[in-house]
Parts: structure tokens; sequence; C-alpha cells
């Protein structure tokens, strides 16, 4: 008697370990799908350098003799940016909403005099006019209200 209540306990673990996950729906694994891609395009925006390439569609032009790029850091886990304007530090905050909207404010800088100040501030004026962004391949596109790229950055990869 005790062997067969232990062989119908061990049947039933045996079968309870073996059953198999029920499939999902197919509208649950498109959205799952949708989620992980606009989870990874996100994910791309942070913690990298974003080095400044374009400003209005005009690539910029830095004096060579100083070392200083302009670009912009995304830390992922305290809603800061920072980065460098192509002479002075800056540090600011973000907000990233939904649709890849995305909020800018310049918070403080440093204010040394160097070769690269005028790139410096059409670069500090665009982050007023920024309202979206966009990643494609290696590239991040910061865009103004009519969707028109303000700025063009690379990770330089």
């Amino acid at each position: 008697m005790k062997k067969s209540i232990l062989i119908i306990a061990l049947a039933f673990a045996a079968f309870a370990c073996n059953k198999k996950e029920e499939s999902k729906p197919e509208e649950s694994v498109a959205t799952e799908e949708v989620q992980a891609a606009t989870a990874a395009t996100t994910t791309d925006l942070f913690d990298k350098e974003w080095k400044l390439q374009e400003m209005n569609g005009k690539a910029i032009v830095l004096d060579t003799a100083f070392k200083k790029e302009p670009l912009i850091v995304f830390h992922k886990d305290t809603g800061k940016m920072t980065g460098n304007g192509g002479c002075n530090n800056f540090s600011g905050s973000y907000k990233v909403k939904e649709g890849n909207t995305i909020e800018l404010s310049e918070g403080a800088a440093t204010m040394m005099a160097c070769p690269n100040l005028a790139i410096e501030g059409e670069f500090f004026k665009a982050f007023k006019q920024v309202k979206s962004y966009r990643i494609e391949n290696n590239s991040l596109m910061l865009d103004n209200e009519k969707k028109e790229v303000v700025a063009k950055l690379g990770t330089g990869k």
C-alpha cells in the first residue's frame, strides 16, 4: 500500500515537472516584441559618448588645436546628462517620454573662453529646441517639433 501511494505521488510530481508552458496568444507575442525593440532603442541612448557631428544639417568644424569635442552622455540611472560643449563641461537633466520624445534641460556649465565657443553656443541653444530623438545605426538625431534634425551626434564606432 505504501509503495502504491509513493508511486502515485512520484507520478504526479513527474507530471507536474514535465507540464509544457502554454503557448501565448499571437497578440501578446507581438506586443512583447515591440516592447523589446523599443527598450533596445532606448537602451542604445544611454551611457555612451555621443559626439556632435552636425548642427542644422551642416557638419561642424572645430579648431583642431583645441582638444575638446562637443559631446553628450545620457546617464540611465540618474536622469542626468553630462558632456562638453566643445569648450566647457556641462551637466543637466533629461526626460525620455513615450514615442521617443525627450526633454533636455541644461543645468550648469563651466565658463572658460576657448576657440570653439560659437559651436558650443549653437549646441546649447539646440537643447531648448529638441523635442524628440531617433537612433539610426551609430547616429543620434535630435529633432525639433517639426521633426527637423537640429543636432546629429555619433558614437564614433
